[in-house]
């Protein structure tokens, strides 16, 4: 099972679904990203400190990480800081069409929602067998995203007519679905 941690933790094992957030570089303000991350730290010291049950702490601590994420959430929905590229109609079908182009060969596309500055992706990636060699299969998400990224901004930027700067921030947030209630919520 994939598993490493940059800023977030990343686990990708094979074939599971996954809800994944990738946005825009400068659409959160680092000073509300350090905020979050400061609140997130004391919510989880707090939970790590009670004396619970190892499956109540797994659950508390699901609880923590959906409370931050909702605020993260939020903070990108409030569309007040930062580059809104993807309200330009021209980058969206940029974007829309590069995540088509992989649906049923890197992932099962369930849906997505393109925003203003950040996009929400639901799929299913093949189990390892049915991926197309790439090099690096021990996180193919990471690989795909990577990739879909890359793509979409430099055809992005070219629309622009920008450069010299990030156009995605580096590192997206992926969610593995735990089961069919959760991934109709999500969706």
């Amino acid at each position: 099972m994939a598993f490493y941690r940059r800023n977030l933790p990343h686990w990708q094992p094979e074939g599971a679904e996954y809800f994944i957030t990738f946005r825009l570089a400068g659409s959160l303000p680092k000073q509300a990203v350090s905020r979050l991350k400061q609140e997130q730290r004391l919510l989880l010291n707090k939970v790590e400190d009670s004396s619970r049950s190892a499956d109540r702490l797994s659950a508390l601590r699901e609880r923590v990480h959906k409370k931050i994420f909702k605020k993260y959430d939020q903070l990108l929905d409030s569309n007040e800081i930062g580059p809104t590229w993807l309200l330009n109609d021209e980058v969206t079908e940029i974007v829309k069409e590069a995540i088509h182009h992989r649906d049923q060969e890197k992932y099962d596309l369930y849906a997505y929602c393109i925003m203003p500055n950040h996009v929400h992706l639901i799929c299913k990636l093949p189990d390892a067998n049915h991926l197309k060699p790439s090099g690096k299969k021990d996180y193919p998400l990471t690989n795909i995203l990577k990739s879909l990224k890359w793509f979409t901004a430099l055809e992005a930027n070219k629309v622009l007519k920008r450069t010299g700067s990030a156009f995605w921030q580096a590192e997206s947030y992926d969610h593995v679905i735990r089961d069919s209630d959760e991934l109709q919520r999500i969706i």
